[in-house]
């Protein structure tokens, strides 16, 4: 019984873990894509026709 909890509270982490590692890597690739001046670009771009 004890090890059923275990292995169900480490899956538990895992997936949260996993999840957290994505949103983190996926939030510093959109900070470093918006850094390049392309990007940049094309909002400046974007964001002055809809104005």
């Amino acid at each position: 019984m004890n090890s059923a909890f275990a292995k169900v509270s480490n899956l538990k982490f895992n997936r949260t873990s996993k999840i957290a590692i994505t949103l983190a890597s996926s939030t510093f690739f959109l900070f470093a894509l918006g850094q390049t001046p392309i990007v940049k670009n094309i909002f400046a771009v974007a964001f002055s026709c809809s104005g």
